[in-house]
């Protein structure tokens, strides 16, 4: 029989440190930390973006990309994760990610359990950070080979 929710009940995106059930990766009284993702959280993100003037204006690649570099910049250390982008309208936020590093960004990918805001676990979510940048340099090197 399914039980209703019910409205008096906290959901899952409340509270971190949330016992993680043993068939989700957790242990018998083992608390892991894990981030509250909730859409309030997310809402007030998207919000301090747009306050901030780095709310994502075209959904073009290119638009995206440039928006995006700056969104990490600004971010710091708190960087995004899949959830964050995906609500603050990045498409294909991986895809984004792999283009600003072709473009000489650094950026690392560290992985993180969340209470998404369906309210479910999350295991291993992928939060992007911004770590710093690298000059191009040239693919090929020229040769300078001399004839006989």
């Amino acid at each position: 029989m399914i039980t209703p929710l019910n409205s008096e009940k906290e959901d899952a995106g409340t509270k971190t440190g949330y016992p993680i059930p043993r068939l989700a990766g957790g242990g018998k009284g083992k608390k892991t930390q894990v981030f509250n993702c909730s859409s309030k959280s997310i809402r007030n993100l998207v919000s301090e973006l747009h306050n901030n003037g780095l709310a994502l204006a075209s959904t073009n690649t290119d638009s995206q990309c440039i928006t995006l570099s700056r969104v990490l910049k600004y971010l710091g250390d708190r960087g995004l994760n899949t959830y964050e982008g995906t609500a603050a309208g990045y498409a294909r936020l991986a895809t984004r990610i792999k283009e600003l590093k072709c473009n000489g960004l650094v950026i690392e990918s560290r992985s993180e359990d969340l209470i998404g805001p369906d309210g479910l676990y999350h295991p291993r979510v992928a939060r992007y950070v911004l770590v710093g940048s690298v000059t191009q340099q040239p693919v090929q090197i020229p040769l300078d080979l001399v004839q006989p």
